[in-house]
């Protein structure tokens, strides 16, 4: 929730493709009526549950004053270099769109959480492309499941590269081998977008990632909601059918 210029309310639902609307309005109404609100002005959805969005458009536009609005690839302001520019997921567009007017110049997106997506933004804000790898879960599980001896650890970057024992071992090669992956497909991007572009951090698995880089990367836990923000005033700006009344 954005008001007077900062973030004064935020909570996570779970996503659930048998709920309704219906319920998903009940859920909101209730949060809102908890934080002492019993309408927002606007809302703002940036969905990748294609089965949802549907959903999620009508549960937020039901809670707010103007009908909500769907954000997705191209538009506001940044260009896509992407083929086709709709398939670029709406969650790495709005991290890339945060970003970038965040940074004012070249800026390598890094969303590293389920899956870790590495993302090249231009000076003059164009989407560049980028590139998608599994997150650390995604590697301890493939681990797990595919082999019939070897356990599943919750990942971590341990302060070790050789583990003695096979716990250890995998904690290892899964968390350093996670952070020199990053480190890989970020020095990739920067060929891309040139060496001094900045690079921003965000996702569950941001905090503990950046110590490990060995560059400075800039830390924005709420990137998503900043990109959602930013669509929002442009569309305010450039739409007026959006907010009429």
């Amino acid at each position: 929730m954005w008001d007077s210029g900062r973030w004064c309310a935020e909570w996570r639902l779970s996503t659930d493709i048998r709920r309704t609307a219906d319920e998903y309005h009940l859920s909101l109404r209730g949060l809102l009526q908890e934080a002492g609100l019993r309408m927002v002005e606007r809302a703002v959805v940036a969905s990748v549950v294609p089965l949802l969005t549907p959903v999620f458009v009508r549960a937020a536009g039901s809670v707010a004053h103007h009908p909500a609005l769907e954000v997705s690839p191209p538009g506001y302001g940044m260009g896509v270099d992407y083929d086709p520019p709709e398939s670029l997921g709406a969650d790495r567009f709005v991290n890339a769109l945060a970003a970038w007017h965040l940074v004012h110049g070249p800026v390598v997106v890094v969303d590293v959480g389920t899956t870790a997506t590495i993302d090249a933004v231009s000076a003059d804000g164009r989407f560049l492309g980028g590139s998608i790898a599994p997150g650390p879960h995604f590697l301890t599980q493939a681990l797990a499941q595919g082999t019939a001896r070897l356990p599943h650890i919750p990942p971590v970057i341990p302060d070790f590269a050789i583990g003695r024992r096979t716990a250890d071992a995998i904690a290892a090669g899964v968390g350093h081998g996670f952070v020199g992956m990053v480190r890989e497909l970020v020095a990739w991007a920067r060929q891309v977008t040139g060496e001094s572009a900045e690079v921003v951090l965000t996702g569950g698995w941001a905090g503990r990632l950046r110590p490990h880089l060995g560059f400075a990367a800039r830390l924005e836990p709420r990137l998503t909601l900043e990109g959602l923000r930013v669509a929002a005033e442009w569309a305010a700006a450039h739409d007026p059918g959006w907010t009429r009344d």
